[in-house]
């Protein structure tokens, strides 16, 4: 991968990029994060590795209007003997992680800084391209009822899961109790909507001390506050990278339009809010379904 990593910029330049490309979205009155997933096997992935992307890259490539999911870099295109169609337009996606480094002594003492590395490259969907081989998209998607099952399947199997007790008229999480309450599945418009729902919860519940020990719930929040809203946007990425591990459709879930506003301006005072929301969603995620960060 580092191969392909392009230079061009800084690491605030390139923040800023990101978040232009999801308040572009939003503005259009569109939710990256909420779109038809086909499920795990049909995430964008590489086109040559099969490696899937995760995080904010995820929700970079849901923007796109293609229906094959798989992407390469101009040389890849080139290694697998097509090349990129006239006039086509690459998607940016970026490499993002924090190294721990040892600073200067002070003292006896020697101390560790964290360090965010973080570079963007360009890729092209296969869509995009000619002359390359690769075998034919395989476009058929699960039943309904199998999706459904796989969202279930996540829940029973989160490791050391919260309490999650059905009643009441609005789904919670309750840190004090390390508890989940969710109204009854009749009363969601579809089971969709309820197991996006609970994916949110279940993500809020995976910043418990006992878990991921998330300071959005382990400490003391005001409502309204950024600190607030962040753990709501960490929670609303979690759920929508559930839904994609599933293949559950949270595009139809209402109420996005009364939270656009929020997420707009929480993103257009931080251009770092969405990656960093991102990353620490997939991290939850990747806890809810028992597998290590990748």
């Amino acid at each position: 991968m580092s191969t392909h990593l392009q230079s061009r910029g800084s690491p605030s330049a390139t923040y800023q990029l990101v978040t232009d490309r999801i308040l572009e979205a939003l503005n259009r009155g569109a939710v990256p994060w909420r779109k038809p997933w086909k499920g795990r096997e049909q995430l964008p992935c590489n086109a040559l590795t099969k490696r899937p992307y995760h995080g904010i890259n995820l929700l970079l490539l849901g923007l796109s209007p293609f229906v094959d999911h798989r992407w390469l870099t101009l040389r890849q295109a080139n290694e697998a003997g097509g090349q990129i169609k006239r006039g086509e337009k690459s998607t940016l996606v970026v490499f993002w992680k924090q190294f721990e480094v040892e600073s200067e002594q002070e003292g006896n003492e020697s101390r560790k800084r964290t360090i965010p590395l973080l570079r963007y490259f360009l890729l092209f969907n296969v869509e995009q391209c000619v002359g390359l081989n690769l075998t034919p998209l395989e476009t058929s998607a699960q039943p309904t009822e199998v999706r459904i099952a796989a969202a279930e399947q996540i829940v029973q199997s989160m490791p050391l899961p919260p309490r999650i007790v059905a009643g009441g008229a609005v789904a919670s999480y309750q840190p004090g109790l390390d508890l989940v309450r969710m109204p009854p599945l009749a009363d969601f418009d579809s089971p969709e909507s309820y197991y996006a729902t609970l994916f949110h919860e279940l993500t809020h519940a995976t910043g418990h001390a006992s878990r991921l020990d998330r300071p959005g719930v382990t400490g003391t929040i005001e409502v309204g506050s950024c600190d607030y809203s962040r753990e709501e946007l960490i929670a609303e990425l979690g759920s929508a990278f559930l839904c994609a591990e599933s293949g559950i459709d949270n595009s139809t879930i209402g109420n996005a339009a009364s939270y656009i506003d929020g997420w707009l301006r929480a993103l257009s005072h931080d251009p770092k809010a969405i990656v960093a929301a991102a990353g620490q969603a997939q991290k939850a995620a990747d806890f809810v379904v028992g597998r290590a960060p990748g």
